[in-house]
């Protein structure tokens, strides 16, 4: 394994850096993002078939770019939003962390989530309205609107690992 992952980094990474760079715009970030797809490779080598390399570089690639920018939009609406408090209130550079890892798993958690599910969530917590506004918005029935919300909580106490 590591005679191939070796070559396969002399031979692409430079080439990879430069294409993450021609799409970012940021050459710091895309040799990053070029380190971590041969961490990807190094730590999943036996997942990938390697008869058509850049293809498969780039599949990583664009996929912990997608990351990045997701998480960057999430890290941006989390600034704006403390914009909007005290500065007394600003939590520590640990806790803004730790906020930022946990909006980044529960919107990974809502993404899996079919639509009406989704919608179920946003009306009760966004919204704030009670199960039979819900049901009677989504055209379902309340022991529905409960199962979708007892799925959103479930899903949500496995991912951090809280015992129900």
């Amino acid at each position: 394994m590591s005679n191939s992952v070796e070559s396969l980094y002399k031979d692409h990474h430079e080439w990879l850096r430069r294409w993450l760079n021609t799409r970012l715009k940021q050459d710091a970030i895309a040799a990053d993002l070029a380190q971590d797809t041969f961490i990807k490779i190094i730590q999943h080598y036996d997942r990938y078939t390697y008869d058509q390399p850049r293809a498969l570089l780039t599949t990583i690639a664009k996929n912990l770019a997608n990351k990045w920018w997701h998480r960057k939009q999430i890290e941006q609406a989390y600034q704006e939003s403390l914009a909007l408090i005290d500065e007394q209130y600003y939590p520590s550079p640990e806790q803004e962390l730790i906020v930022i890892q946990s909006l980044i798993e529960l919107t990974e958690i809502f993404n899996t989530l079919d639509i009406r599910v989704q919608k179920t969530f946003i009306l009760w917590r966004v919204d704030g309205l009670r199960y039979q506004d819900i049901a009677h918005e989504l055209n379902v029935s309340i022991i529905t609107v409960k199962r979708d919300i007892k799925k959103i909580l479930l899903k949500c106490l496995h991912v951090f690992e809280i015992e129900a």
